[in-house]
Parts: C-alpha cells; sequence; structure tokens
C-alpha cells in the first residue's frame, strides 16, 4: 500500500519527513493511517518521485 507521511515518523532506524512516499504492508499503513501519521495515497504528487520501499522487522 502507498502512503503519504503527514508527521515525521522513524521506521527501521530512518527518519522520514512529512510528505514522504512509502510503500508498505497493509497492516502498517492503516496502524499509522489510524495513528493520524500518515494518508493513503494513489502516486506520488513530484514527477520522478518513486515511493521508498520499507520492509518490517522479520519480514
Amino acid at each position: 500500500m502507498l502512503i503519504e507521511l503527514l508527521k515525521p515518523h522513524t521506521h527501521a532506524g530512518v527518519l522520514h519527513a512529512p510528505g514522504t512516499h512509502l510503500g508498505i504492508d497493509e497492516a502498517t499503513a492503516r496502524w499509522l493511517i489510524e495513528r493520524g501519521v500518515a494518508k493513503p495515497t494513489e502516486a506520488p504528487d513530484e514527477p520522478g518521485v518513486k515511493p521508498q520501499p520499507t520492509a518490517r522487522k522479520g519480514d
């Protein structure tokens, strides 16, 4: 699932700024959305910006 961060968020030890687009698993995306940290998005707003894939620990 593709999300856009609304607040700074550290994932796997990396700090991501608001506006960052991340491609993550749906459960993690829903968890972040429910807490107001992210919103779902269809595609990056800026041309040439690719979503940053992330992996959860244990994946």
